[in-house]
């Protein structure tokens, strides 16, 4: 009893082994393992549907074998059973030494007298004692199962019945046929299931390799807690089912650290900080670390009160930290960002959003952490923050940005002399001004790919104004881009300047950038635009009069246009002083033939003032809103 019972839990420990690798399988692996089992007992059930019709083969040759020998023996030794002529008999009977599935012959008379009686030894016929009746049933046909089956006809010469004949089969050979059959069924099938164990084996031996690399890139190695890695799997997208804080913290100064005390003191102040964070925050939270000094806590939570407390709690349990046994290092610094993730949230975006609000602990104030709340994210929305270089591409791809044009007019006629082209994007129904996305925006124009977009655009442009008369048209440049512009004719192209009868285009470049790229050196802008400018195309400066205003410009520089800076311009009304240098300027700019246009005109006190002070080409939302080509040149007022 003992010994069966030890056996059943051997079994059961194997089954549960079994489970436990099972479960550990991922879906493509469990789906080949099922195919495997499938298509295994499928094969068996196959080579068994063979042996077994192999089986039935056989009984039905060995009925048919019998049947047609006794009849065909019944015939031919009619005459010789009448007689009594045994030797006849066991003569005729010779046959059945060539059928090897015959194995017991036994003549009798009518009488039930056996005549003859003979059994097969090594393929030859003994022929035995027939005394004694026969064994037998007088009944005819078939007795016996197989494959010890017998079957009696009656010896008939003439009409007159003399005997009978009984042939039974010779069970030992008959089973051996059959044996040798089921041991081919059970070879194959063995071998099948050897080929499909070793693949079994392998996805088995493959599944315990990637569990135990997975367990690896699940923990970090220097900390025991969560990795990057186990952290993003185990808080995946559609796998998450509470409301969690995020919190994102980065200790200050590591590198510094590591470099003046080694990477071993570096692995020592984590690994203090994993074992404080753990001991704040209990079981309940999740600890990983991302980077090399960033740590993140995922802990259950849906207040934003909540929240705060747990980045108190964290920053207190940090700031309290000592570290005696490191020279010149009593304690660190910390600070970080916090979201709330929902179970439906992407994973990714709010790993962002904390981002965001790490740097922004950063910028202002190491030492505590920031939420990034619904005041926080729409504030970083307004200045750019979550725009990437992704979306800008994609929506150059989908036609979300355009130009909108604003009038430069000439207050004194009343004549629209041009207009300045300023992009703006439509995204996702909702126009958002360049201060959002202009900074990405010229960095994916720097792709030749996407640059093709703002071309065409140019472009396009360009024509609406041609055939609308319109006298010029202005666009903003980058200086750097400017500055890599090297062929005149591409330069053209790219503006729409080579357009038959189209406007003069005029390429503004903004005084402020000027001493952060070219110093008071500038001579490489002006050899690129004597390069590139052509009778279509000129130059104007942009911004003038704002921080970093330099009359050697003017004089370098073969400019046709100044615009005054708008903070220059609105301070005129109550600015004495104001009003001196911009009527200065226009003096100064009328006297070297340089065109003088003032921006940010916004009432129509600024517009006369302005004018009264010798500038009558004018810019700003007094004249027109930026507003789509088709606003102005379709007739709009």
């Amino acid at each position: 009893m003992m010994a069966a019972n030890q056996g059943d839990t051997r079994v059961l420990d194997f089954l549960r082994t079994c489970w436990r690798h099972i479960r550990h399988l991922r879906w493509v692996q469990m789906l080949l393992l099922g195919l495997i089992l499938l298509l295994g007992f499928g094969v068996t059930g196959a080579f068994y549907d063979n042996y077994r019709d192999s089986v039935d083969t056989e009984k039905h040759n060995v009925r048919s074998s019998l049947e047609r020998t006794t009849q065909l023996l019944s015939e031919r030794i009619g005459q010789s059973v009448l007689l009594n002529n045994r030797s006849n008999i066991e003569q005729r009977l010779r046959l059945l030494e060539t059928m090897p599935t015959i194995g017991v012959v036994v003549v009798a008379n009518h009488q039930g007298d056996v005549l003859v009686r003979a059994r097969k030894q090594d393929q030859t016929l003994v022929f035995t004692d027939p005394t004694g009746p026969q064994s037998a049933s007088g009944d005819t046909g078939f007795s016996g199962r197989f494959p010890a089956l017998g079957y009696t006809s009656s010896i008939t010469f003439g009409t007159r019945t003399v005997g009978s004949i009984t042939l039974r089969t010779d069970a030992p050979h008959v089973q051996a046929s059959t044996d040798a059959r089921f041991r081919q069924f059970l070879l194959e099938s063995f071998v099948m299931w050897c080929v499909l164990g070793i693949f079994g084996g392998y996805l088995f031996i493959q599944t315990r390799f990637e569990n135990r690399l997975r367990r690896q890139l699940h923990v970090d190695p220097v900390t025991g807690e969560l990795s990057r890695f186990g952290f993003n799997e185990r808080f995946r997208d559609r796998d998450r089912f509470l409301h969690q804080a995020l919190l994102l913290v980065d200790l200050y100064d590591m590198k510094a650290i590591n470099a003046g005390h080694g990477l071993a003191i570096g692995d020592r102040i984590l690994q203090i900080v994993a074992r404080t964070l753990r001991a704040t925050l209990g079981p309940r939270a999740a600890v990983a670390r991302l980077d090399g000094d960033d740590f993140a806590i995922m802990i259950p939570a849906t207040q934003w009160a909540s929240v705060q407390q747990i980045g108190h709690a964290v920053t207190t349990a940090l700031h309290a930290v000592r570290f005696d046994e490191i020279d010149e290092l009593e304690k660190i610094k910390v600070c970080g960002g916090a979201v709330i993730v929902g179970p439906e949230d992407s994973l990714s975006q709010r790993l962002s959003e904390a981002d965001l609000a790490l740097k922004h602990a950063k910028q202002r104030d190491w030492g505590r952490i920031v939420c990034a709340d619904a005041e926080f994210i729409a504030h970083s929305q307004s200045t750019g923050a979550f725009v990437t270089d992704l979306r800008i591409r994609q929506g150059l791809k989908t036609h979300e940005f355009e130009y909108h044009i604003q009038p430069i007019v000439n207050v004194g006629t009343g004549e629209t002399l041009g207009y300045e082209s300023l992009i703006r994007w439509n995204c996702e129904g909702e126009m958002r001004p360049p201060a959002i996305f202009l900074d990405r925006f010229r960095e994916v124009m720097k792709d030749d790919e996407y640059y093709a977009y703002v071309v065409a655009m140019r472009r396009a442009l360009t024509q609406q104004a041609a055939r609308s008369g319109v006298g010029f048209l202005t666009f903003n440049i980058g200086l750097e881009d400017l500055n890599n512009l090297q062929n005149p004719d591409q330069f053209a192209y790219d503006f729409g300047a080579d357009c038959p009868n189209g406007p003069e285009v005029i390429i503004e470049v903004t005084e402020r950038g000027l001493p952060q790229h070219f110093g008071d050196d500038l001579t490489g802008l002006k050899t690129a635009w004597e390069e590139l400018r052509s009778r279509h195309t000129t130059l104007a400066l942009d911004d003038f009069g704002a921080l970093e205003s330099n009359l050697y410009r003017l004089r370098e520089l073969d400019i046709e246009y100044v615009k005054i800076d708008k903070t220059l311009i609105t301070a005129v009304i109550d600015d004495p002083k104001s009003r001196a240098i911009v009527r200065s300027i226009g003096m100064l700019c009328e006297a070297l033939d340089i065109h003088v246009v003032a921006e940010g005109i916004e009432t129509e006190t600024l517009s006369e003032t302005v004018l009264s002070l010798g500038i009558p080409i004018q810019q700003g939302f007094l004249l027109g809103r930026p507003q789509p080509p088709a606003h102005y040149f379709g007739g709009g007022n």
